[in-house]
């Protein structure tokens, strides 16, 4: 009990969700490290969940309410919890994201978020932040990357331009940790990583995503500076927008190639 972080479930839905679950598990006379190995967690992630340092993923907050006997209460609190640390404008995002059997993207900025490691989100998110919403940024985040582990996981390609492959995030340790994170989920046969090189003809300097969702239309996101980012119903948008993917994605190297010069930049850090 000694050093504890205070918790004040007042202050977001992961709060309230730490709060839960610490006075269950204090209740239980549980450690957080004997409940980690009872629902097959580690016990980072319990400390973090507590302590609404990382938001919970939906796996863990099932996992709880079956060890706890608490209907679903935690299952309910969980997708609260996760969008918090999400901005507003980006919430049809990561709705569509989550649902989507297949997502395209192109990035010409930064590695993707579905594939950033912590470190590099955090160095990606932290310019402009206040200190107190860089963590639920990152956790909410890293939540996001729960659809890549599903029993049915949606099929990604993304494309990066190569000065995305070459620019430096945070420091050359963390740039080459993300880019050896990319390469070992490139391996994924549900992920394909390709990367424009950078004597290609010029792209447009917005990224943009495209959702193929079951029995519907195609989705498109188009990202925009300060949170202007939008969602594109409108049939001949999207349309535009698939033809400008098809046309960057016959500008890109072969997986393999792509795979060839993402390791030699990584391995030259």
């Amino acid at each position: 009990m000694v050093n504890r972080k205070r918790l004040d479930p007042t202050e977001s839905t992961a709060a309230l969700f730490g709060a839960k679950l610490r006075k269950l598990r204090d209740k239980a006379g549980l450690s957080q490290a004997q409940l980690a190995e009872a629902v097959g967690y580690s016990h980072d992630t319990i400390s973090k969940v507590e302590t609404a340092a990382q938001a919970p993923s939906p796996q863990l907050a099932e996992l709880l309410d079956t060890h706890f006997g608490t209907d679903e209460q935690f299952q309910e609190l969980q997708p609260l919890a996760v969008k918090e640390g999400i901005p507003t404008f980006f919430r049809p995002y990561a709705d569509l994201e989550s649902t989507a059997n297949a997502v395209r993207v192109y990035e010409p900025v930064v590695i993707t978020g579905l594939l950033q490691t912590e470190e590099y989100a955090r160095a990606v998110l932290s310019p402009g932040q206040h200190a107190n919403a860089i963590d639920p940024a990152v956790a909410a985040r890293m939540n996001r990357q729960e659809i890549l582990r599903r029993e049915r996981p949606p099929w990604v390609v993304i494309i990066m331009l190569e000065t995305v492959v070459r620019k430096i995030v945070g420091d050359r340790e963390t740039t080459r940790a993300q880019l050896a994170q990319v390469l070992e989920l490139s391996k994924e046969p549900n992920i394909n990583v390709l990367v424009v090189p950078g004597d290609a003809q010029v792209f447009p300097a917005a990224g943009f995503t495209l959702f193929s969702l079951e029995d519907e239309p195609e989705i498109a996101f188009v990202e925009g500076a300060g949170g202007t980012g939008r969602v594109i119903e409108l049939s001949s948008h999207v349309k535009e927008l698939r033809r400008l993917w098809d046309l960057i994605s016959n500008s890109a190297l072969t997986d393999v190639a792509s795979e060839a010069l993402i390791r030699e930049v990584m391995e030259g850090l």
